[in-house]
């Protein structure tokens, strides 16, 4: 059996670089299939106390999904009306396995979700007011969950397409050493810098992040290297862990894949995905410049210093041994941005390219077993995601049908008075809860499902909307009580996790504003002239700046309480889109320059006057 499971989880990166690049597959067939392999490859990994029991699930999974790539086209042409017995016992089983599958990967809370959302489907017409619904008969409910409307709609389409293609090419990339050369990249660029390892965390997590896609997986991989060395110049066990969850998380954030967010975007947007990385750029380059003023700021407060000389490799000669591995990505942007492929087609050619780059040099070349196991890697990678966006498919499908959406967003709007303010701290306290102890694409999909018509309603522009709930669906990943991307830091770290998971959170306090300042000025997402734009960015990024040095409590030097406050009042200024409070802000932070540098100097000479004075009464 496990060898069987070996060969399908092998198999199966395989199918799908075949189907999407060579021999496209039918949506019929194509996107029941790929869950009928994950759920087999799920029982064969995520193992039960009974082995029979699996085995039994395996079974019953590959004839009801195969009766679905029979009959889906066939359920939806009876329309709910002919709806068959085969097609009523096979479309629950259906449910009943993803729920299952869901639980194994994930955990216990998205399956309470959906369960909720199902019962809502079938007991909703016995709720009174609005959020009652008419009332559908069971034939009718099976035939939107187990077609093109649930479990096999566009979540599932997007996974299968540009999400896996994306997963695979990680998979191989990382088996070519790609993250050694963004770790030694980043400590040559940051290694020698107060903070060093700290600073060189941001970017590898960041530059790693912005293809892994997963803020947990990107914490396991980066920072069992980094958080020893933070550990080792100086910093606390809960601030190393929640650098790296933090920067792990803004990996997320980062095109070119925003952990697969960028391709649902575009596709539920029906945007090019070009427009949807242009307009997450600049918000992802000032959240990690937030994580490196704070990183700078503590340093300094703390006298940290960088890593020694003999620590810190070249770059020249890093570039010239190993710089060609990096080749795969700048082909990825190149055909992605210039030539404007699509996301499969230039995932795929710098897959290739990166395979033929990993011969050049034999510690590099992949053999069978190595290339089998980077290929399995990916499967398990791929089936979790599979399984909990299934699961988002039928509550999205619930959502369809009773039209929940609308009535949750006629609920908000009333509770938030019409307050577009109010409307959106309530979207991103929704947008948390929900995704706590989840993939950041699921918690988007089912979120987005539910909020982005509430805040369209209410005048803000669909991609700004779709890209604040984004942000704070990827922040769950660090937000108390469940963050499982600083929890992994916190593991590594051996910190306490939820302290750690705080720290995070107050470290990356620019995700948790930045939603808010691009909903208010478009700018930030490339839209506009060009001079609004590099204004709201300049001013974006002096706030950050004064935000960090209010929170770590150092500018030039130590900061005292009331100049904390007044630090504060002025970042907050800056994020008000208007010209006048712009000039106000900048003038502040620049008198606080000039007060703090001449102050410090006023000491240094202070220090001085009273070591001479040392010397000569000595």
């Amino acid at each position: 059996m496990n060898f069987i499971i070996k060969v399908i989880g092998i198999s199966l990166p395989i199918l799908i670089v075949w189907s999407l690049n060579f021999n496209p597959l039918s949506p019929s067939l194509f996107r029941p299939l790929i869950i009928l392999l994950s759920a087999v490859l799920i029982f064969g990994i995520f193992k039960s106390k009974y082995r029979w029991l699996d085995i039994s699930l395996m079974i019953i999974s590959v004839v009801t999904f195969c009766y679905a790539i029979q009959e889906v086209e066939g359920i939806l042409g009876r329309g709910g009306i002919h709806t068959t017995t085969l097609d009523l016992i096979f479309g629950t089983l259906a449910i009943l396995l993803v729920l299952e599958i869901t639980r194994r990967t994930v955990g216990i809370a998205l399956p309470i979700v959906t369960i909720a959302f199902l019962l809502y489907a079938l007991f909703g017409e016995f709720i009174p007011g609005n959020l009652g619904h008419g009332g559908y008969s069971y034939n009718r409910i099976i035939t939107t969950l187990f077609t093109y409307d649930g479990m096999f709609g566009t979540p599932i389409a997007v996974t299968v397409t540009f999400v896996a293609m994306f997963i695979v090419f990680a998979a191989i990339l990382n088996l070519t050493g790609v993250g050694d050369v963004f770790l030694n990249l980043s400590k040559s660029v940051a290694g020698s810098y107060r903070g060093g390892p700290a600073k060189m965390a941001t970017i590898a997590s960041g530059l790693f992040g912005s293809i892994s896609g997963s803020a947990v997986a990107n914490v396991a991989a980066t920072g069992s290297l980094t958080i020893p060395m933070m550990k080792r110049l100086g910093y606390s066990k809960t601030y190393s862990g929640a650098i790296e969850a933090a920067s792990s998380t803004g990996g997320q954030f980062m095109p070119p894949v925003m952990a697969a967010g960028a391709f649902l975007m575009a596709e539920i947007l029906g945007v090019p995905y070009l427009e949807v990385m242009y307009a997450a750029l600049i918000p992802s380059i000032i959240f990690f410049v937030t994580i490196w003023f704070s990183i700078d700021f503590r340093s300094a407060k703390l006298g940290l210093k960088g890593l020694s000389k003999d620590e810190i490799p070249s770059w020249r000669k890093l570039l010239i041994n190993s710089g060609y591995l990096l080749t795969p990505l700048v082909i990825l942007i190149i055909m992605l941005v210039v030539f404007q492929y699509s996301p499969i087609k230039a995932a795929f050619y710098s897959l290739i390219s990166s395979i033929i780059l990993s011969f050049i040099k034999k510690e590099t070349r992949p053999n069978l077993k190595t290339l089998g196991n980077s290929l399995f890697e990916a499967s398990k990678g791929l089936i979790s995601i599979v399984a909990p966006v299934a699961a988002a498919g039928l509550v999205i499908g619930v959502i369809g049908l009773t039209g929940l959406g609308g009535k949750v967003a006629s609920l908000v709007i009333g509770m938030s008075g019409g307050s577009i303010l109010l409307a959106l701290v309530l979207s991103m306290i929704t947008a948390i809860i929900f995704g706590m102890g989840l993939p950041t694409t699921v918690s988007y999909l089912l979120v987005v499902s539910i909020l982005a018509p509430v805040l369209s309603e209410l005048g803000v522009i669909p991609i700004a909307a779709h890209l604040f709930i984004f942000y704070f669906a990827s922040l769950s990943g660090i937000t108390p009580p469940v963050g499982l991307a600083a929890f992994t830091g916190a593991n590594i770290a051996g910190s306490p996790p939820i302290r750690t998971a705080f720290m995070a959170s107050r470290l990356a306090i620019a995700a948790f504003i930045l939603p808010f300042l691009f909903v208010f000025n478009n700018s930030l997402l490339m839209m506009g002239n060009w001079f609004d734009i590099i204004l709201s960015a300049i001013t974006a990024i002096i706030s950050v700046m004064a935000l960090a040095a209010a929170l770590e409590g150092w500018f030039i030097t130590n900061l005292n309480v009331w100049e904390r406050i007044f630090l504060l009042i002025v970042a907050l200024l800056l994020i008000y889109p208007s010209y006048v409070t712009d000039i106000l802000g900048v003038l502040a932070i620049l008198g606080v320059f000039l007060y703090k540098k001449n102050h410090n100097k006023q000491k240094k000479e202070d220090i001085g006057e009273i070591d001479d004075s040392y010397s000569v009464n000595k």
